[in-house]
Parts: C-alpha cells; structure tokens; sequence
C-alpha cells in the first residue's frame, strides 16, 4: 500500500530545511508513516532528493522524494502535478496534504484517479490574507480543500467548528511534541544573570519581534535582561539594528535545527510568542514541555492551549497593531522567573496532557477511519 504527502503549496524539505524544520517531518511523520505502508511518496515542489536530509536506511528504502526535473512556479507544480505525476498518484491508496493550501494537486487527483485525501486545517488562510484577489482564491481553494476531503485534522476547537460546515468528517487533533525529548533539565536550570528570554520562529512582520525586541529593552533597563532569538527572516536586519540602537543584549543564533532545540530551550529562563497571527504554535508547545515559561499573546487559540497551566508567574500584553511601540505594548512581571525554580512543572503539564507527541497521535485513528485505515496510529 502506497501513501502520497503533498506538503503545503510551494513546500519541500529544503523549505524545512531552511528553517530548521526538516526533522519534524522526517522523524515525526515519515519515519512512522514507513512502518504501517510498503511505499510513501513525498510529492515536493523543489528540485531535491531525500538522500539530502537524511542517511536513515528505513527512509530510503521505503520512502521517495518526488521532485520536478526543473524549478517550477508553485502555482503550475500544484496546477500540473496530476498530470506530471500520474502514475505515481494513481499508484497512491490515499494521499496525506499537510495544510490545506495543499490541497490543489489532491483535488485534481481525487477528479481523474478517485485517491481520496486527509487534510490538515492549521489556518484559516483566507482569513489572514489581506483583502484582494489572493484572498478570495485562498478562500475558494480552503473551501473545496476541506468540502471533498475525506477527513479533515484540525488542530484547534475554532478550526474544527470552522471545518465543520462544509466538511464531511473532522477530527480535534492539537499539534504536540516528543515530550521525551522536549522535557526540562534534570536538575533544574542554574541560577545566574542575565535572565534569558527565548523566541523561535521566523523573523517576519506577522511575528511581532520589533514589539518583542522594544519591550525587552525598556526591562533591561531596570534588571539585567538576554534576548535570544533563534531562526531567521526578513527582518533579521532591522532587528539588529534596533536592538543595538536600545543598548540591548540580544543573541541572533540562527537557524537551529530540530534536533538541537531541546537544548536551547532548556537554557532559556522564558519563551516570548508575542505574533499577531497563530492557530496552535509547536514552539509554544516545545517550550512549555521543556519547562519553560511561556508568554503568548492573548489571541484565545493560543490562550486555550497553554492558560490552564498558568500560575500568575508573567506575563506579555502585545496590543494588536501596525507600528509597534513601547507605549503600546505592556510587558508585566509579577514573579520573575529563577532559574532555581523546580523544572517547570506548572508550565510542562499542559504539553504533557493535550499537547504530547503521543496522545494527539493515535487521536488520528479518527481521521482516517472514513478510509478504513483503523489500524494506522500516524500523525
């Protein structure tokens, strides 16, 4: 039996790669996916291999990397893919779409072949779109992604209930993380200064980071205070040049790998997710298993996800706006957090209960049981 992944439109492990996310995929996804079936079949949209991301010899006996023989625009991959791929799909039992934007090349293929897809509904992308004729194709391509899915994984309450009204069968699935690897240092984090305040993620304006960047600052200025920033983005330069303009200590670390995350969240003494945008983040999630203090925004996906772990430690208040600004922005501190504290208990037990890498896992047993695949515990 042959499973096909179609990732995200324009996606590809280079893409993850890029920003340190290709081990998600190949350990929590194809490395499972390959022990319940014979073949999988990982459609990208970049000229790449799968002998570039990994030397794992289950990998690549019984997974493929099915790339273009040039560079494509994303739009004419997705547009052609079943066409240029037909065999291939044809030979696929179902198809796998890991967001809903994906769902172009699955939807020509449920047309001419009858592979019947599961998708992912991280986003409503529709909705974060600006207004224009990009938002209204988006939402077009959310609508039949999710109307002729055959199950619909969506990862929080208000995308399931969203889903809901135009899919058939949708399943509550919160994204979740390898609690065994994401856990917090065994004797508790040591004591010292400056206090280190950690974000992951892309630096991008959706992200919020010059708030971030701005209200670290004016802490810095009455205890000692590290912003360690880790990814990379447009506005990479930008930030650097604020945060050396405020005299703040900040530590740009660049792309780490999944692999090497747990260890930079466990020296941290705090997580910032202050975006303007987010359904149920991972890093959020990596964060509080870790055992570290979390401060999302208060954007009421994420407050679902990490709120009930919360004691009152801290805080971040980030005001929705489009010129970020100290005076709008409300950093408050009600206990900072010691690096002497137990390992974050209070903050680990909402991972460890919804958001574990286990659990939200075989609650995908529901996704695929309009495919008749019972037997199949994959994310």
């Amino acid at each position: 039996m042959t499973l096909g992944l179609l990732p995200a439109l324009g996606g590809g492990l280079g893409e993850l790669a890029s920003t340190g996310q290709a081990g998600r995929l190949l350990d929590g996804y194809l490395a499972r996916y390959v022990k319940v079936f014979d073949r999988v079949l990982y459609f990208s949209y970049r000229v790449e291999s799968l002998e570039q991301f990994t030397r794992d010899p289950a990998l690549l006996a019984h997974a493929q990397v099915v790339a273009p023989a040039r560079p494509l625009s994303r739009g004419r991959r997705a547009a052609t893919l079943a066409w240029t791929e037909s065999a291939r799909l044809r030979a696929c039992a179902v198809l796998r779409v890991f967001q809903v934007t994906g769902t172009v090349p699955a939807l020509a293929a449920r047309a001419r072949f009858g592979v019947p897809y599961v998708t992912t509904y991280g986003f409503s992308y529709a909705q974060l779109s600006r207004r224009g004729p990009k938002r209204l194709l988006k939402a077009a391509v959310e609508r039949l992604g999710l109307r002729h899915a055959a199950a619909v994984i969506a990862t929080t309450e208000a995308l399931r209930a969203r889903a809901s009204r135009v899919a058939r069968h949708v399943e509550l699935v919160p994204n979740g993380v390898d609690t065994e690897r994401f856990a917090p240092p065994p004797g508790g984090r040591r004591a010292g200064k400056p206090a280190r305040v950690l974000y992951v993620g892309r630096f991008s304006a959706e992200k919020n980071l010059e708030t971030v960047v701005a209200a670290a600052a004016a802490v810095a200025r009455r205890r000692p205070l590290r912003l360690v920033l880790v990814g990379a983005g447009p506005l990479e330069a930008r930030l650097r040049e604020q945060a050396r303009a405020a005299g703040l200590e900040t530590e740009f670390k660049g792309v780490v790998p999944q692999e090497r995350l747990p260890e930079v969240y466990r020296e941290a003494d705090a997580f910032v997710l202050a975006s303007f945008t987010e359904g149920h983040p991972k890093v959020l999630i990596e964060a509080m298993a870790a055992g570290c203090r979390a401060w999302p925004p208060t954007a009421r996906a994420i407050a679902r996800s990490s709120a009930t772990g919360s004691t009152g430690c801290s805080s971040i208040r980030i005001a929705r706006r489009t010129s970020p600004t100290v005076s709008r922005a409300s950093w408050t501190t009600n206990r900072w957090p010691r690096r002497s504290d137990a390992p974050g208990a209070s903050w680990r037990w909402p991972a460890t209960t919804s958001g574990c890498w286990s659990a939200p896992r075989s609650r995908c047993f529901g996704a695929w049981r309009p495919l008749q695949y019972n037997r199949v515990d994959c994310p």
